[in-house]
């Protein structure tokens, strides 16, 4: 893949260019597998605009890649064997898988850990029904923090708000125009706090589709410690949205 140079005062710095559909208006950063800054960029933007708006930015492309590569250091190559932890609400629990007759499996918490029965113990198995009880429990405790904050929030109504869950990459969730709010399934690996930050959050964009001055009121009123939850999900959420 062709690489790409723009400096700072100290330092050059390499890149690639690399086009996904879902990216249409503005490049995104990010960084490959060997820690070198990969630039998402929108199929009809021309390599001379992409490398001018690198190139105008390149202090904070500089600070972006030491960030980056610092999270890079906290992630983990998960193998979904026993023993093996995993996040869940904040709290990490190792793996006991079982071997069971039923061929579809079941996970459950249960004594500390996070104990996966099923007849298939293979990682790949292992992998997929982790996810799925990771989606189930979404479902189940979003569900029921959206009943609490709707009913906090008196712009709401009597009903509360529809949700879906939808896997992201980098956000935590979103509220349509509608009022229909997406959350993030990984979010349920973060501590209980910060799920309640982004629930909130998604609440008060009901009543102010923006971040205005009146969107931030709402919040305050709904969550008053938001500012903390919203500053660990920035440090650590990276490490949330690992699979």
């Amino acid at each position: 893949m062709k690489r790409y140079t723009i400096s700072t005062d100290d330092q050059c710095i390499h890149y690639e260019v690399i086009h996904r559909p879902a990216v249409t208006r503005r490049i995104h950063l990010e960084i490959n597998d060997e820690g070198n800054l990969r630039v998402v960029a929108p199929r009809r933007m021309r390599q001379r605009a992409i490398h001018q708006t690198l190139q105008k930015r390149a202090h904070h492309v500089a600070r972006f890649l030491v960030r980056a590569r610092a999270q890079q250091q906290d992630l983990q190559d998960y193998c979904y064997i026993n023993g093996e932890e995993h996040l869940f609400m904040g709290q990490r629990y190792p793996l006991e898988i079982l071997q069971h007759g039923q061929k579809a499996g079941k996970v459950d918490l249960i004594a500390g850990s996070i104990q996966v029965r099923a007849r298939d113990c293979s990682s790949a198995g292992t992998k997929s029904r982790l996810e799925n009880w990771y989606r189930q429990q979404a479902q189940k405790h979003f569900a029921e923090r959206l009943i609490v904050f709707g009913q906090a929030a008196p712009w709401v109504g009597d009903e509360t708000p529809p949700m879906r869950l939808r896997r992201m990459k980098r956000s935590w969730g979103s509220c349509s125009s509608k009022g229909l709010i997406t959350l993030n399934p990984h979010l349920v690996k973060a501590p209980s706090s910060c799920i309640d930050y982004v629930i909130a959050h998604e609440v008060c964009h009901l009543r102010e589709h923006n971040h205005g001055e009146a969107f931030y009121a709402l919040q305050e009123q709904l969550l008053p410690a938001w500012r903390r939850e919203k500053a660990h999900l920035q440090n650590k959420g990276h490490i949330y949205l690992q699979m």
